[in-house]
């Protein structure tokens, strides 16, 4: 099941990448039909240990880019993190302020806010790019 998740955040993160130039490049407003009836309103822990609410906090009215990782991961997530990393390098002081990158482990048991702490500075994760866990039952909705 995590290798299919990893190969569905691989395509995601293409796809990302494209529409995030498209978002940095597009002055008009982007309106979702998706809302907090669509979305769950979990709660998620950042890599701070800050508890904040899937939708409320994080997704509602702002701009996102998504995916999923976990610290003990060797193949897909470093190399997912690594473009995340690139992506944030591009869009400069706009992650932040006008995109925000959430990587959301899938070892929620394992990936302490700490370890994910650890993981984020590894690879240079900026303000605007939150590391998050949550209880199981919350992440494999």
């Amino acid at each position: 099941m995590i290798k299919g998740l990893m190969t569905i955040t691989a395509l995601i993160l293409v796809f990302s990448t494209t529409w995030v130039s498209e978002v940095a490049t597009s002055s008009a407003p982007k309106v979702s039909p998706l809302g907090s009836n669509y979305f769950p309103n979990v709660p998620l822990v950042t890599q701070e240990g800050k508890t904040v609410r899937f939708y409320d906090d994080l997704i509602k009215d702002k701009k996102v880019l998504i995916n999923f990782m976990y610290e003990g991961c060797e193949k897909a997530c470093p190399l997912s993190t690594a473009k995340l990393a690139l992506v944030q390098k591009q869009l400069g002081d706009r992650v932040g302020r006008d995109i925000f990158i959430y990587s959301i482990t899938l070892d929620p048991e394992h990936d302490t806010p700490d370890l994910l702490k650890a993981y984020a500075e590894k690879y240079g994760a900026g303000p605007g790019w939150l590391f998050l866990n949550g209880k199981p039952q919350d992440i494999y909705i």
